[in-house]
């Protein structure tokens, strides 16, 4: 399959800590720990007042993102990295801490100071409009063993920030979830903890994985293979690594960049307004812009990432600063005639010439790029018995063809285009 991705201007808008219970749950807990060394930090100074996403935070994005279409007719797909759960506050009891694990609550059970009402409902229906995709981030966020072991040891900033339910003291900053610091069988036993909890969230199974703060390495990949999951982001900023911009641009030079069932996505191009809605600078807008259009001159797509802290923050003028920055990079990226993926297309583009996507109820979002009526095998959703196939971006895909279901299997024969598969069911 040699797909010309020079002409398709392909973008995908990756953005971790979606779900993450961090830094500071509300503006009391900032106003108490601001003094703090971890909040002091450079990254405290950025991040410090960053929350948990509103139901409004998300509605607010999805709005946004139905303002625009790409090359194909349809919107940008914002792919959210989700952390999945958060820690049991009231299990943590000083001065011992006698939990064996990291007492966890799912994100769809939080309460108290995190508790934000309607936030899944409004994801759910960001992904059924099509302009949301999660993705796994990871289980907590957090190096379990670390944090506990400060909180049991008693260290002043990791005690001060757990009277506030936030996580954020200098050791937590100082490693990562899937650290390699961190036992194995912590981070094994978390990694499918994880998937488990994201399975049972979204009603499938992650097809991408994000390791927070790119701390990962090659064994935390084999267990992730060895759960099924296969395509991997921030490869070329992981941590530790020596020559990193050599490295970088090295791994940019590989696409598509795989290691045996393992698939590795692009470079990121850093996209981080941070409240300004004039974003300007390496990480702004045109940086951005500039950025994507070199992806697609090097035959690859453009990955812009852009983490929740722009879009999620205790001031509410901040997050409507860097929406209005995201508005002008989608305006300029819609008249390139970009394509919005998420990793999971990319990958199945890559690989087959064509994708699908879930809508959820809406059905299914099929792409063909490579041999007209060709038969594509797809899985159909449990009692599905037929199918009607609908154009979808109203540029391409005419929705015209031919689709049978059988045995929980759909074979489709489409013209190449954006197509919607509409299920239906006896």
């Amino acid at each position: 399959m040699n797909l010309d991705w020079h002409r398709l201007k392909a973008v995908v808008l990756e953005s971790d800590d979606w779900g993450l219970c961090a830094w500071v749950p509300d503006e009391q807990a900032h106003r108490v720990l601001a003094g703090q060394p971890a909040f002091r930090s450079e990254a405290g100074q950025r991040y410090g007042r960053s929350t948990l996403e509103s139901a409004h935070d998300v509605q607010r994005l999805e709005a946004l993102l139905l303002e625009f279409r790409g090359g194909d007719g349809l919107p940008p797909v914002w792919q959210a990295n989700t952390i999945v759960a958060a820690p049991d506050y009231a299990r943590l009891v000083p001065p011992l801490f006698e939990v064996e694990t990291l007492p966890l609550v799912g994100l769809d059970a939080l309460t108290g100071r995190w508790a934000r009402p309607g936030m899944l409902d409004a994801v759910r229906r960001a992904e059924a409009s099509g302009v949301w995709w999660a993705e796994l981030h990871g289980l907590h966020h957090l190096p379990e063993h670390t944090w506990l072991h400060a909180l049991r040891r008693g260290q002043h900033d990791a005690r001060a920030a757990l009277d506030h339910q936030s996580p954020l003291c200098l050791a937590v900053e100082a490693s990562g979830e899937y650290d390699a610091a961190e036992p194995r069988e912590v981070r094994a036993r978390g990694l499918r903890e994880a998937v488990s909890r994201f399975t049972a969230l979204f009603g499938r199974t992650p097809t991408s994985f994000c390791p927070p703060d790119y701390r990962f390495d090659d064994w935390l990949e084999g267990e992730a293979e060895a759960l099924g999951i296969t395509t991997f982001q921030g490869k070329p900023e992981q941590s530790g690594s020596r020559w990193t911009a050599l490295r970088r641009r090295w791994l940019g030079l590989q696409f598509p960049h795989t290691n045996g069932a393992r698939f590795y996505l692009p470079p990121r191009i850093a996209f981080e307004p941070r409240g300004g809605a004039d974003a300007h600078g390496r990480i702004g807008v045109e940086a951005a812009h500039r950025g994507a259009r070199e992806a697609w001159g090097r035959g690859r797509p453009a990955i812009l990432s852009s983490h929740r802290l722009n879009y999620a923050h205790l001031d509410e003028s901040w997050s409507e600063a860097s929406r209005t920055a995201l508005r002008e990079l989608l305006a300029k990226l819609a008249a390139d005639g970009a394509v919005f993926l998420t990793d999971s297309e990319v990958r199945q583009l890559t690989e087959h010439g064509w994708s699908a996507r879930s809508l959820g109820a809406r059905g299914t979002l099929l792409r063909d790029y490579d041999v007209p009526r060709e038969v594509i095998r797809i899985a159909a959703p449990e009692g599905a018995t037929g199918a009607v196939l609908r154009a979808a971006g109203g540029t391409n895909g005419s929705g015209e063809g031919e689709v049978k279901v059988e045995g929980g299997m759909a074979e489709v024969r489409v013209n190449l285009g954006e197509h919607l598969i509409e299920w239906t069911r006896a």
